[in-house]
């Protein structure tokens, strides 16, 4: 073996070694790179499976929208029952044609003649806009609404 060969035979598994220590320096910081990205794109992903960004609908210049207040609202002579979101706006027409329609009660025969009660009180139909009644949010003082036919006679 020449003196060519032994230096060879030494400086290669230096360089091995070199390569191989910068190829795992590299490693780690890049594996740490990916799980750090990974975590963020999974912070800022929507939170449900096959969900994807929606495009706002109105712009940053439009006005909040009124308080949404959920009422429940009940036809005690069927048992039919159903829950409505509305808002201060919300006539009482309003209600009742959106009512009848979750209740299935939409046929021409039936038209007018139907009222709305606060359920504390059925001796006053509700008319006009909600917001001059007191509205809360829902839950056990929640408010629950009463929808009559009362034809006339």
């Amino acid at each position: 073996s020449s003196p060519r060969q032994a230096r060879a035979d030494l400086i290669l598994p230096r360089l091995l070694i070199a390569a191989m220590a910068v190829r795992r320096s590299l490693i780690v910081p890049a594996f740490a790179l990916c799980a750090a990205l990974g975590l963020l794109r999974a912070a800022l992903a929507p939170a449900f499976a096959g969900s994807s960004a929606q495009p706002a609908i109105r712009g940053s210049h439009m006005p909040r929208a009124a308080t949404i207040y959920e009422v429940m609202v009940t036809n005690p002579s069927v048992g039919a029952r159903t829950r409505l979101n509305i808002n201060e706006k919300t006539t009482v027409d309003e209600i009742i044609t959106k009512a009848r329609k979750e209740m299935d009660f939409e046929m021409s025969f039936l038209d007018g003649d139907w009222y709305l009660y606060e359920i504390e009180d059925e001796t006053k139909p509700l008319s006009g806009e909600m917001g001059q009644y007191n509205l809360r949010p829902w839950g056990p003082e929640g408010m629950e609404l009463h929808l009559l036919y009362q034809p006339k006679v």
